[in-house]
């Protein structure tokens, strides 16, 4: 991974269903693009201080100070919510050591997530997240109430987890020729993805098969003398319903696509192609931002 080299991969975690994938999802990116691993825990409390601090790490006059202003209620709750961030964490860590991995962080910050992937943003090589946290629990359909100011708060990418690991074997591009897809398709080019030995799948839908086919023959001739295992699809129809059909014919592991700069993302999850992709794809996503 070219882009960011001082960046991390940064893990955003909680006690959530996903959890782990998340987990095993950010050590295996880590492993591909030899970059440091940092796991993330937020703890956003329903009583805000006037001196909010939020690093984990509180020194023993500040942390008294907060415990103070809450009522024994909150601050029973307060202290439950730090001991358990920090076991997912340890157990994120142990894993990571597990799997090899040696320059390794674990995090936890009170406050928001995105804020503080505001605050971490210049760190940040690439994000994993899950579809759906701790408040979607149980819930099959619908994505996480937090994913959206995530999304809107960094332009790195982003990779959403939908389900458990699986080790990757195939990875499809959507490419509809937007700039964050020749952004999406330079950085597979040039290896800022990572080192990810996958099988890619490029695939383009138009209504017209004379205009998915001229995409398809722009990206071939990009891509023309790299050492990618490609597999290229030009398909005319409805672009969700033949990318989706695509992905569950062809055992698909990750979508790449495209998202939005930041004007546009308040509309991407009210009904635009990629909350669509989001919602009715079972694969995990890779989000380029521009």
């Amino acid at each position: 991974m070219t882009t960011h080299e001082q960046g991390c991969i940064l893990a955003c975690i909680d006690g959530s269903e996903l959890g782990n994938s998340v987990v095993e999802h950010a050590i295996w990116l880590a492993q591909t693009s030899q970059l440091p691993i940092k796991f993330l825990h937020t703890i956003e409390h329903s009583h805000h201080s006037e001196n909010a601090h939020h690093e984990g790490t509180i020194t023993p006059n500040m942390k008294e100070h907060l415990l103070d202003e809450l009522s024994d209620e909150e601050r029973l709750e307060s202290k439950k919510l730090i001991a358990d961030g920090k076991a997912i964490l340890a157990n994120a860590k142990q894993k990571a050591e597990q799997a090899g991995l040696s320059n390794i962080i674990a995090k936890q910050r009170h406050g928001s997530l995105s804020e503080t992937l505001v605050d971490l943003k210049d760190e940040i090589s690439l994000v994993v997240l899950g579809a759906k946290g701790e408040d979607h629990d149980g819930n099959k359909q619908g994505l996480g109430s937090q994913l959206e100011e995530a999304i809107r708060a960094i332009h790195s990418p982003i990779f959403i987890v939908k389900d458990a690991f699986g080790q990757p074997k195939k990875m499809m591009l959507a490419y509809n020729g937007s700039p964050t897809s020749q952004q999406a398709l330079n950085q597979i080019k040039q290896g800022q993805l990572g080192d990810l030995d996958l099988e890619l799948h490029i695939v383009s839908v138009h209504k017209e098969q004379a205009q998915a086919q001229t995409l398809i023959d722009e990206a071939n001739t990009f891509l023309a003398n790299t050492e990618l295992r490609l597999v290229t699809r030009a398909i005319e129809g409805e672009t969700v319903e033949e990318l989706t059909q695509y992905q569950h014919h062809n055992q698909i592991d990750i979508t790449t696509m495209g998202a939005f700069s930041h004007g546009k993302v308040h509309g991407f999850f009210f009904g635009s192609f990629t909350t669509e992709m989001l919602l009715e794809c079972s694969t995990h996503f890779l989000l380029i931002r521009e």
